[in-house]
């Protein structure tokens, strides 16, 4: 007991209980306990309580799992276990005292069986007490840390699907023998994985060995680390003393070593060289090392190392949102859930951490019990400043690189993340190098519609910047993205005398203020390889670097990747030699009109973007690029031709001539075997289009262009591809076979779809599309009767004025989800059997002759959406729409016969009856909605109750939503007198002021802000929204609010619209939280301003904005 006291275990020890006390206690004892040691001595077997407690003992093993330790003091085993042996024949002796001998016989026989068959120890194997005692305490040691959670369950989150991923991998049912590899970034949580798994197998099997070697990376970095922990396992696994690493050779240990079945985890491997090592030097027969049946996981950031033992793979991926949620709720909050009021505040938060655990544990553990402003302040900060319980995890990896990794992992990091591979290995020559990266977990490669891209997680990207602003002095920093330090370097003398160092300026335009650089700006920049002034997600700002008159003189010949959006000459400089570029994208320049004058051999050249250059009479000469994957030319307004090479480029995968209005002639073939992506809309020069020799072809867009002979191309473009066709030369629907992600037709002169109505192409031969398009077809007057089986997801038919009815649906369909029907006015019906479409979520029927809806309409279970807004002739909604369980839209804009609506869906969320002039009433259930959009412009007033009704109700129904926001418009001029203040007048005022609540203890109360607006427009219909900021005086913003977008003007009317927002924090004019509390908290009594501005929805148009009239203004607050 001492023993085991010093290696503060608890201990409870029998004769602490006395001999008269219920056996129950015991009971509660041994569930309280980890595991109970059982010492069977010579005379054990004399003590009836002794036999009794075994017997306890080994029902709670079958009962709840309880673990025990048996240990054999001066007794041999069979002595306890054998039906003859001493304590079989002292239980004998003791049966005449039993009230039923033969079961209480039987029952302490089969007990001490139980118990003494469990692995333990014997005096008759260590001889000596001491050492005896030593084993015993080593071994409930090592029981008690397997049987111990390391993690608690509790912040466990995201690992049950994980391990059920790893135990797939792991197929412990199997008897071959298996080695997983849990590979990923650092951080991500493949050791707390990897110990689950463990710890759920080890606990549930004794015959098997197991293991668990912790952080052999950092061990492997002291002296003698790697072989300290190969004897250490290898004695451990062979019950074996001071092996030494040379005796592990030796024949019969290695046989010892094959007969045996084992469970082990290595933690952290990162080279060959350990793996080697931990297997012995056998990497080619590591399958016979153990016996069959064994099972080995190695987490690992490099999965290079993995492939040499024929690893089974597990990817340790990010966590999701709710995960990473629930993860930094429990480490900032202690719940699985941040408050409601904090939440806003945790997301961004999360945003920079990226499903990353280590990230979401130490930015919860540092926000943990501190106040909003603490929060503020920290996350504004977190991206300038390193986080070093981060950074420190993730740049073990970075040191163990090479210098040439380390050089392309900077690159990639700090510029290149988002760049398609295929680039980036023209750019470094280097494919291994790029892989070696994605091996070890510093990148990965994601595939989307323009290949693969290299992507970089952000808290390794943080980290890279962190390591080249290790160097304090600007001109020796070899990468820049600073705005200040950019400025500072091409604006300076530093740029000229220093800066020899620079290899990288990233600089991201939108964000920039405006530059002027001198002609030799980048004269000392020797080492430049990559330049990029951007405009990010295809933006189009304004010019923001400024050269001076007669552009650039120089640029280096370094360059190897150029992106300068708006650039401001009419060309490159005539010393710049670029013959080593990678990429070149002059985007949206507006006076560029070729990019060089003399002649270039782009060798290099893999991505060209010229697009938005509209005075670009000529691209450069192609005959060299024989590298080239990407050409973007949209919007080159000028640009009248193509060079015929242009056609010869033969690893060309993407050209995009879409607004080329001023384009004549094309190239007669496009021989590219790997072509995919033809974009040649809005040509409306180009008459032919060029045979395409591609197998790979995945997007067609002729769209607006007058092709008058259609390509055979597009009879062989690739499963899950794009085809959009419009003409009037296009008199039949195209007899595609391919099953098409997306299929559009368009102003073409088709009249029917009689391809597909063969009886014999119903089984089998039917194209399937994932989106079919029939957009303005005049003369399209029926569709295939097999039209439902061709459309999987979406089906668009628009505009498509001769068509009078549907085809019938005839046979339950479970594909379709959206069915969009719009402007087929003289469309009278729904399609019969329309209730077959069970997986139809979104119903649009809009400007159409239907007079009603199916009564079958409630069998649409699944419909979320139904909108049927411009049937002018629409008369009757039936009464059991309100079955409609899941329908959350109802927008019957413009339904000008509709009389009455019944009773709704309870889950209905937006009802829009704007123009509805007829309607007499609400539903009866309107009430009980919990409604958060309504509108009613345009609809009767005298005579009826709408909408005052909702209007009166306004204020309770918002207090008591669920809903963030809530919207009302009507048509009328007065804010409703519920308003707490209002504008004096309604003489074009849009500003008022509020006198705030004088004391803490009403301001509590508060649950939201509640506005309202009358306004209208001069020019119709307008799509706007509205936005309310709050001043103190004349200068200090305290808060903003954007109410959601709504549209008015049907007539020239006053309109009221009204919305309430219950975020009490506001937003500043750029999106962020204002404040850390309540924007009302720190102006007690004061007096503010609130000042209402419409905003377009579809742009800026100052005539637009001209015609709307705001007449009055009203705010609330809402308690």
């Amino acid at each position: 007991m001492e023993a085991l006291s010093r290696e503060q275990i608890k201990v409870f020890l029998d004769d602490m209980l006395e001999k008269t006390e219920c056996i129950d206690v015991l009971i509660t004892l041994l569930r309280r306990s980890a595991l109970s040691i059982v010492i069977f001595s010579e005379n054990f077997a004399d003590s009836s309580w002794c036999l009794d407690e075994v017997a306890t003992i080994s029902q709670s093993m079958e009962e709840f799992g309880h673990r025990v330790l048996p240990v054999f003091y001066k007794v041999d085993p069979s002595e306890v276990t054998e039906d003859f042996g001493s304590y079989a024949n002292a239980i004998e002796r003791k049966k005449h005292r039993a009230s039923k001998p033969l079961e209480d016989r039987k029952r302490r026989l089969d007990a001490l069986k139980a118990v003494a068959n469990c692995a333990g120890h014997t005096s008759q194997a260590i001889k000596i007490d001491s050492e005896l005692i030593k084993a015993i305490v080593n071994d409930v040691l090592n029981r008690l840390v397997d049987m111990s959670p390391r993690v608690k369950s509790n912040i466990l989150i995201g690992m049950d699907a994980r391990v059920s991923g790893v135990e797939r991998l792991l197929a412990m049912n199997e008897d071959a023998f298996r080695i997983i590899g849990l590979w990923g970034m650092g951080g991500v949580g493949k050791t707390t994985l990897a110990r689950v798994c463990y710890q759920r197998y080890t606990s549930l099997t004794k015959e098997i060995k197991h293991y668990f070697v912790r952080n052999i990376n950092q061990t492997c970095e002291k002296e003698n680390g790697m072989e300290g922990i190969v004897t250490k396992l290898y004695s451990t696994l062979l019950s074996e003393s001071n092996i030494n690493f040379d005796d592990l050779d030796v024949s019969y240990r290695r046989s010892r070593l094959s007969r045996l079945k084992v469970f082990l985890v290595f933690d952290d491997l990162g080279t060959l060289s350990q793996l080697e090592q931990l297997l012995l030097g056998d990497l080619l027969s590591s399958t016979h090392l153990f016996a069959a049946g064994s099972r080995i996981i190695f987490t690992t950031r490099n999965r290079m190392v993995l492939g040499n033992v024929g690893a089974r793979i597990y990817h340790v991926d990010f966590l999701d949102p709710d995960e990473s949620l629930q993860l930094f709720g429990i480490h900032a909050f202690g719940r699985c859930l941040p408050p409601d009021d904090w939440m806003e505040l945790s997301h961004r938060a999360l945003s920079y951490c990226k499903g990353s655990p280590l990230a979401i544990k130490v930015f919860g553990g540092a926000l943990s019990d501190k106040d909003k402003n603490y929060w503020l302040s920290f996350l504004g900060d977190m991206r300038q400043i390193p986080t070093p319980g981060i950074h420190d995890v993730l740049k073990r990896s970075y040191n163990a690189l090479g210098v040439e990794e380390k050089r392309f992992f900077l690159d990639i990091a700090c510029f290149f993340y988002g760049t398609v591979k295929s680039i980036l290995i023209q750019y470094y020559h280097a494919h291994y190098v790029l892989e070696n990266l994605i091996d070890k977990s510093l990148c990965i490669c994601v595939r989307d519609d323009l290949g693969e891209r290299i992507q970089v997680h952000d808290l390794l990207r943080e980290m890279a910047w962190s390591i080249v602003n290790e160097e304090t002095k600007l001109e020796n920093r070899t990468r820049l993205k600073n705005i200040d330090d950019i400025h500072k370097l091409l604006t300076t003398s530093l740029s000229t005398n220093g800066g020899r160092a620079t290899e990288g300026i990233y600089l991201d335009l939108s964000q920039a203020n405006e530059m002027r650089l001198e002609a030799n700006a980048f004269e000392g920049m020797t080492s430049l390889r990559f330049l990029r002034f951007f405009y990010p997600r295809n933006e189009y700002g304004t010019i923001k670097i400024h050269v001076s008159y007669g552009g650039l003189h120089i640029l280096p010949n370094s360059l190897r990747w150029l992106i300068w959006h708006k650039f401001t000459a009419k060309s490159l400089p005539s010393t710049f030699s670029p013959d080593n570029l990678v990429t070149l994208s002059l985007r949206g320049s507006p006076v560029m009109e070729r990019c060089w004058k003399v002649e270039a051999k782009l060798v290099n050249l893999v991505w060209l973007d010229l697009s938005n250059c509209i005075n670009l009479v000529a691209i450069p000469d192609l005959s060299w690029s024989s590298n080239l994957e990407y050409l973007y030319l949209q919007g080159c307004k000028s640009l009248t031709e193509l060079p015929c090479n242009v056609g010869d480029l033969d690893k060309l995968t993407r050209l995009d001539l879409s607004d080329c209005t001023n384009l004549r002639s094309l190239p007669a073939n496009l021989n590219s075997k790997c072509l995919k992506d033809v974009r040649l809309s809005n040509c409306p020069k180009i008459t032919s289009c060029p045979e395409i020799s591609s197998g790979e072809l995945e997007v067609l867009d002729l769209t607006e262009t007058p092709i008058i002979a259609l390509p055979a191309a597009i009879y062989n473009i690739k499963q899950g591809g794009w085809l959009r066709l419009c003409g009037k030369h296009i008199s039949n629907f195209l007899p595609i076979s391919a099953s098409l992600k997306v299929f559009r037709l368009c102003h073409t002169a088709m009249r029917e779809m009689d391809y597909y109505n063969d009886d014999d192409r119903q089984q089998g031969s039917l194209p399937r599309f994932v989106r079919l398009e029939l957009v303005d077809n005049p003369q399209l007057k029926s569709l295939s009767r097999n039209i439902w089986k061709m459309v999987s997801q979406i089906l668009i038919l628009q505009d498509c004025q001769a068509i009078e009815t549907l085809p019938r649906i005839s046979q339950p369909l479970t594909g379709l989800t959206e069915l969009r029907i719009r402007g087929c006015r003289n469309l009278k019906s729904f399609p019969t059997g329309i209730n077959h479409l069970k997986s139809l979520q979104v119903l649009h029927f809009t400007g159409t002759d239907i007079k009603s809806l199916p009564f079958t309409i409630h069998e649409l279970d699944q419909l979320s959406t139904l909108v049927l807004c411009s049937n002018k002739s629409l008369e009757f909604i039936p009464s059991n729409i309100h079955k409609l369980v899941k329908l959350s839209h109802l927008i019957l804009m413009g339904c000008s016969s509709i009389k009455f609506l019944p009773e709704l869906p309870s889950n209905l969320l937006n009802l829009d009856v704007s123009g509805c002039t007829l309607l007499q009433a609400l539903p009866s259930n309107i009430g009980r909605l919990r409604w958060k959009e309504l509108y009613f412009e345009d609809c009767p007033q005298e005579g009826t109750h709408l909408p005052q009704e909702v209007v009166l109700n306004f204020h309770n129904h918002a207090v008591c939503n669920l809903h963030p926001q809530g919207v009302v418009q009507h048509s009328g001029s007065e804010i409703p007198k519920w308003f707490a203040y209002k504008s004096a007048n309604y003489k074009n005022d849009s500003c008022m002021m509020v006198q705030l609540p004088p004391n803490s203890t009403i301001k509590r109360l508060i649950k939201g802000i509640a506005f309202g607006v009358v306004c209208s427009s001069d020019i119709g219909h307008v799509a706007i929204s509205m936005t309310c900021d709050c001043n103190i005086g004349t200068a200090t913003a305290v808060a903003s609010w954007s109410s959601p977008g709504f549209g008015f003007g049907m007539t020239q009317s006053d309109n009221v619209y009204m919305w309430y927002d219950k975020n009490l924090l506001g937003e500043t004019k750029q999106g962020m939280l204002a404040e850390a509390e309540p924007w009302y908290e720190r102006y007690d009594g004061r007096s503010v301003s609130f000042r209402f501005t419409p905003k377009l929805e579809d742009g800026e148009d100052s005539e637009k904005l001209k015609s709307i009239k705001i007449k009055g203004v009203g705010v609330s607050l809402m308690y």
